[in-house]
């Protein structure tokens, strides 16, 4: 009977808890996709932070002595994963947000003059039809945020749908909504400002950008501000306050994740690009340091880490500190709405970096700099100190903790984060930028050797367009004349090798460089350099074999100025057999966004041209040509059909073709020449060889375009250049075709 009682009044003790346990909801699996957090300071060293003190930035490198006190940053290092080989894609800002947005290197855009855009309105530098980072990230659920300086051209209106031209502003709409400007771009929100802030330069408007719009709009009640020669002349906010940036911005972000934290359907992008510590002339001194952030105060509190005290751009950088360990506490305290007891953090991937090196003024050209972590150069300089920059890494129980050595741009965050988030890149989108995911892992094998270009030098012993290629280890440095071949004094479109080196052997890059002579693997790694250029693309685009040569037809600018038969010569990777020979047909409306011939502008970019099969005709007769060729015999047509207004050949997209009577086989390894005949003035439009600042056309695997060509004869041994602006270097043709010929393979 005791043993009966016993039994009964255990199962009654232990029911609850049994019910309590079937009543449990199982845990729920972590979210796929992770929040995204991407913070750019601006200006800012790998000696600017304490995260990087006592970091060797290669293998045999001395550790990083002094730094800055950055307690924040520092802590987040702790954790996250350090990398001692990420750069800028440019020495300056502009340059970089782009190359960042878009996943194309820094010289791409229009500004090719220097990397950051010039004081003045601007126009956008991203084209509406460029796919985005941000516009990626929301085609895969995410909502995206921009907080900060966006700097890469705004249309404002001007009251009449036109973009305002005031070199002050003076003629804005501030009623109206952007022309252009961050939503147009991927970001759901955008809360900042245009760009630099300097009351001795910058002419934009000291008004907020809320999404498309302005944070005030009345016009009557705007002050004006300025200093020097720019006084009583640039439009402000009444309540505009330089110092209050900051501040501003980590409001705005606190209050949008306590929005995100109400949201169960998709995860969020946040953006934060702060003005610090960019300089900010004005009235009071170079820089506008707020006396507090989130409570903590700043002005005068920046110390190195051998207890001295730091100056005013210092307390700008402590600036961004506080502000980035607001956000991560912000995420730490917060409730993961999408993944039920969880914190925010634990399913945030978060990066924070710098758009280049620090800006000092007193740095000379041949200087090691501490605020580039002893590295040689600064901002607005091609060497390391330009572009190498602080880059931290974290996701839980994906990223913590280590040190990563591979090669890393800023510009490979575009493929990287589609590759996070299960986006297959589309042939258009991110061109230059190379998924990272498996090194960041660790289960590439062996080293990152994929090139990456970094742009832009001012002052000698460079032009402002200057580049440089990285290989691994190896660098090689171009002057100026080969992104803008109509820089004066450059190399008009040729490869005019600068410098060369081994990084691993001369990590400071010592030495002056100016005799040197380069030797077989820089000028190979120059014509590599060369490739990627003038093809318009960096990664491999995945391209697939087809019976169509021209796959895309690109942006390059219409044109219709030519007498003779223009076209490119090409070598077969692989034996083929030709079917059909065609040309790019135009539409009846499509036109040039500019003469031929003229120097391009901001105000007449590249262009996709009109889509769509309707009002496409051919308007002149047109005879197609390819012809094989070999260095030691003259060319051989072997192929040959004509395009007229009554006979148009088969429109496929936006390519017209006619049927050989007999297919023609095409040899690997094999040189050929297609051309078309065009009249100037005849209305057929051909896409010129060379892009601007828009997408380059694709071509079937199947070959190597090797040069475009123009020829004014029926003699085929003697090709010219197609006219450019003026007169460039041979370089120039290479890697390029026009959309004009084409043809079909079996």
């Amino acid at each position: 009977m005791k043993l009966a009682l016993l039994v009964f009044w255990a199962v009654i003790w232990t029911l609850p808890h049994y019910l309590v346990a079937q009543k449990a909801p199982k845990p729920q699996p972590r979210p796929a996709k992770p929040n995204l957090v991407l913070v750019m300071v601006d200006d800012m060293g790998l000696g600017d932070t304490s995260a990087y003190k006592g970091i060797r930035l290669a293998e045999n490198a001395k550790p990083i002595g002094k730094t800055l006190v950055t307690p924040n940053i520092e802590k987040f290092s702790e954790q996250a994963v350090i990398f001692t080989d990420a750069h800028a894609p440019a020495s300056m800002c502009s340059s970089t947000r782009y190359s960042l947005l878009t996943g194309r290197f820094a010289h791409r855009p229009y500004l090719k003059q220097q990397g950051w855009l010039p004081h003045g309105p601007n126009r956008p530098m991203i084209q509406k039809d460029m796919p985005t980072l941000p516009g990626m990230l929301r085609k895969n659920g995410y909502h995206t945020k921009g907080v900060g300086k966006y700097h890469v051209g705004i249309d404002y209106d001007n009251g009449d749908g036109q973009p305002a031209s005031h070199f002050y502003f003076h003629d804005v709409d501030f009623t109206k909504p952007l022309l252009d400007g961050p939503t147009h771009h991927g970001f759901n929100e955008y809360f900042g400002v245009t760009g630099n802030t300097e009351d001795s330069l910058d002419t934009e408007p000291r008004v907020m950008i809320v999404n498309d719009g302005h944070g005030f709009t009345e016009r009557s009640k705007m002050k004006l501000i300025g200093i020097t020669r720019r006084a009583d002349k640039i439009l402000a906010d009444p309540d505009w306050d330089l110092r209050q940036l900051g501040p501003l911005y980590l409001k705005e972000m606190l209050k949008y994740l306590d929005q995100r934290a109400k949201k169960v359907d998709a995860p969020f992008f946040l953006y934060f690009a702060p003005n610090a510590n960019h300089n900010q002339r004005n009235a009071d001194g170079v820089f506008a340091v707020p006396e507090k952030v989130g409570g903590v105060k700043i002005k005068g509190q920046s110390r190195y880490t051998d207890g001295s005290k730091a100056g005013d751009r210092e307390d700008m950088v402590l600036e961004n500190d506080v502000i980035f360990g607001k956000i991560l506490d912000k995420l730490k305290e917060t409730d993961d709405p999408r993944w039920p007891g969880h914190k925010m953090i634990e399913n945030t991937l978060v990066i924070f970096t710098s758009d280049n090196g620090p800006n000092l003024s007193t740095v000379k050209n041949e200087d090691l700099v501490q605020e580039s972590g002893g590295l040689r150069g600064k901002k607005a300089k091609i060497w390391e100190g330009g572009h190498r920059v602080p880059f931290l890494l974290y996701w839980q129980g994906h990223f913590e903790k280590g040190i990563n050595r591979n090669l890393l741009s800023l510009t490979d965050l575009y493929a990287t984060f589609a590759n996070l988030v299960g986006h297959e890149l589309g042939h258009e989108e991110a061109r230059d930028s190379h998924d990272a995911l498996l090194y960041w892992i660790g289960e590439a094998k062996g080293e990152d050797l994929r090139p990456r270009v970094f742009f832009c030098n001012l002052g000698s012993p460079y032009l402002n367009d200057t580049l440089a290629i990285r290989e691994g280890s190896k660098k090689l440095v171009v002057n100026g004349g080969l992104a803008m071949p109509s820089m004066k004094g450059g190399s008009r479109g040729e490869v005019n090798i600068a410098m060369f080196y081994d990084l691993k052997n001369n990590l400071y890059e010592t030495g002056d460089f100016l005799d040197s002579v380069p030797g077989k693997e820089a000028r190979e790694m120059g014509q590599r350099l060369l490739a990627i250029h003038n093809r318009g693309h960096a990664r491999d685009l995945g391209l697939k074999k087809s019976e169509a040569l021209i796959l895309d037809d690109g942006w390059h600018n219409l044109r219709n100025d030519v007498d003779g038969a223009i076209g490119f010569e090409f070598r077969m990777k692989e034996d083929r057999a030709v079917t059909h020979l065609g040309m790019w047909d135009d539409q009846n409306k499509d036109a040039g966004v500019r003469p031929a011939r003229n120097l391009p502008t901001e105000d007449d970019r590249d262009q996709p041209s009109l889509p769509g099969p309707k009002k496409r005709g051919i308007s002149a007769p047109h005879v197609l040509q390819l012809h094989a060729l070999n260095d030691h015999v003259a060319a051989k047509l072997i192929a040959r059909a004509e395009v007229t207004p009554q006979k148009q050949g088969k429109l496929e997209g936006e390519f017209r073709y006619v049927q050989l009577a007999e297919e023609v086989k095409l040899i690997k390894g094999q040189r050929y020449r297609l051309t078309m005949s065009t009249a100037a003035g005849d209305d057929d439009h051909f896409h010129d060889p060379a892009s601007f600042d828009g997408l380059s056309p694709l071509v079937c695997p199947s070959i190597e375009v090797l040069r475009s060509v123009l020829l004014r004869s029926d003699e085929q041994n003697t090709p010219l250049p197609i006219p450019a602006f003026a007169d460039l270097k041979e370089d120039y043709s290479k890697h390029r075709l026009p959309v004009g010929p084409t043809l079909k393979f079996q």
